[in-house]
């Protein structure tokens, strides 16, 4: 691992104009990065991380290991803030599909008819994404880099009512980095995800405790790279299996990414048995999931990475906007606020959604100079997040031993569950209703447009009519695809 090549160097906070400072560089903070651009002469993101020099996993980011999905809804905002960046992408070796099932879910109520997705989509792994993300951001004269640096607390003025910059502790010697322990900043953007020490900061500022609410998920997950084998039917690119509450904990996520790469995710949505790290048991536990596709998948396909395995216990919103003073000059964004359960996909998108907040709340507020910026924008940030965690944590809620803390469960997520069971048992039947629930899952659409009208009147019209029994086994391949696939040789078990 190094600094990547082309990435500038931080020389020091600009001599005139305004800098912001943004501590972290994962998906949140690149992207906010981005956003700062427009407003401030020069932008540092801070990180504790070296870059590496090609798109591969980076130390500071283990659950990179582990598939991530980008949503539609974060594919657009993406491409609103990097334009042609899905050309690069694709001329990086991003796997293309065309006019085919790009992702295909399978619902604790069986498969869903999931229509072909028109025309051209390209595919790829986080590794690529910020991998060119960090390229383009490279390109942007007022864009810096501080790698190997740790932020160990704010500077802020003599009564902690602004930051003023940023307190570091560098991990690594070396010439090029500067002297100096202090970056000077007009705008702190903190985004260094889960386990941010913003809460312990403010505290020690004087401004409290910072509400929670956690889930203790208690999930785990083990991942793997396969090489998508030849013949496989391409009937789908990618492919979720849920979980089937409360007999059923295991989840898995099939995801094709570039080279034609498959990266497999497998997890259990609840506490017990850890997803396995061994051959025979990744396999047994792709073969137990509540839809064999996946076990038929990797039984045939070659793996090219070791099996890795990781943990994420507690699910976690900080309630950043009901502090009752708030420091000017310091902002919070990304999982930083609102960590997910990651089995449900969201997390990318919805730091995509964040920048987003980010970049209206600095339009609207001078670029952040005028007062009431910061509560205005975790306001916003609280808002925005509320439809997903909504969704993430009404899921978990499900499982035996699943508990929310900080909060209640509210009488609606009880009711919602048992909407959605209901509108699922519907759906596997109808191609129109597993659109607009689809729409939902991927955040093109509120959670509410699922009781439209229209939706509802079919849903009831399913309930009235013959009960329909989940079934024990039902393939997201078809009977042809399946049979195809049983005829390919079992892949040898290798690293």
């Amino acid at each position: 691992m190094s600094t990547q090549a082309g990435l500038r160097a931080y020389s020091g906070p600009p001599d005139a104009g305004r800098h912001a400072v943004i501590i972290g560089s994962g998906l949140a903070g690149l992207l906010a990065a981005r956003v700062a651009s427009e407003h401030f002469e020069q932008v540092t993101v801070v990180d504790r991380d070296r870059f590496p020099d090609s798109p591969e996993h980076r130390k500071g980011a283990p659950q990179s290991h582990h598939a991530h999905g980008l949503l539609p809804r974060g594919h657009e905002i993406i491409g609103r803030l990097f334009p042609g960046i899905e050309d690069d992408l694709r001329a990086a070796g991003s796997t293309v599909g065309r006019d085919t099932v790009g992702f295909m879910v399978v619902s604790p109520a069986g498969p869903l008819p999931v229509r072909p997705s028109p025309g051209e989509f390209v595919m790829f792994s986080r590794f690529l994404l910020e991998w060119q993300i960090r390229q383009r951001l490279a390109r942007l004269p007022q864009v810096r880099f501080l790698p190997d640096a740790e932020v160990v607390g704010l500077d802020t003025d003599r009564d902690g009512t602004r930051v003023r910059g940023v307190r570091l502790r560098f991990r690594h010697d070396g010439s090029r980095q500067p002297a100096a322990d202090l970056v000077p900043a007009d705008l702190v953007v903190d985004s260094s995800g889960r386990s941010s020490k913003v809460p312990d900061w403010l505290r020690d500022l004087g401004y409290g405790e910072v509400p929670e609410e956690v889930v203790n998920s208690g999930l785990s997950y083990s991942s793997r790279f396969y090489t998508r084998p030849d013949g496989f039917p391409d009937e789908w690119r990618s492919v979720l299996i849920n979980g089937r509450a409360p007999h059923n904990p295991r989840a898995g996520l099939l995801l094709t990414v570039e080279n034609d790469l498959w990266h497999v995710t497998l997890g259990r949505m609840a506490a017990g048995d850890t997803a396995p790290t061994d051959d025979a048991g990744f396999l047994q536990w792709a073969r137990q999931l509540a839809d064999p596709t996946i076990y038929e998948a990797v039984r045939v396909a070659t793996p090219v990475s070791p099996i890795r395995g990781y943990r994420t216990p507690t699910n976690r919103m900080r309630r950043f906007e009901r502090l009752r003073r708030w420091p000017t000059g310091f902002v919070v964004t990304g999982d930083a606020v609102c960590a997910f359960n990651p089995i449900y996909g969201q997390g990318m998108t919805v730091a995509a959604m964040d920048a987003l907040v980010l970049a209206d709340a600095l339009n609207r507020h001078e670029g952040g100079r005028s007062a009431g910026f910061e509560r205005a924008f975790q306001a916003d940030l609280a808002r925005n997040v509320a439809a997903p965690w909504f969704v993430a944590t009404s899921e978990d809620l499900r499982w035996p031993g699943v508990e929310l803390t900080g909060s209640r469960p509210s009488p609606a997520m009880a009711i919602g569950r048992r909407y959605m069971d209901r509108l699922l048992r519907a759906a596997v039947r109808d191609p129109d209703l597993t659109a607009a629930y689809l729409d939902v899952v991927f955040m093109i659409a509120s959670p509410r447009s699922v009781f439209a009208p229209w939706i509802l009147a079919r849903v009831v019209r399913s309930m009235l009519s013959a009960r329909r029994r989940v079934p024990t086994q039902q393939f997201a391949l078809s009977a042809e695809g399946l049979s195809a696939v049983r005829r390919l040789p079992d892949a040898p078990v290798s690293t």
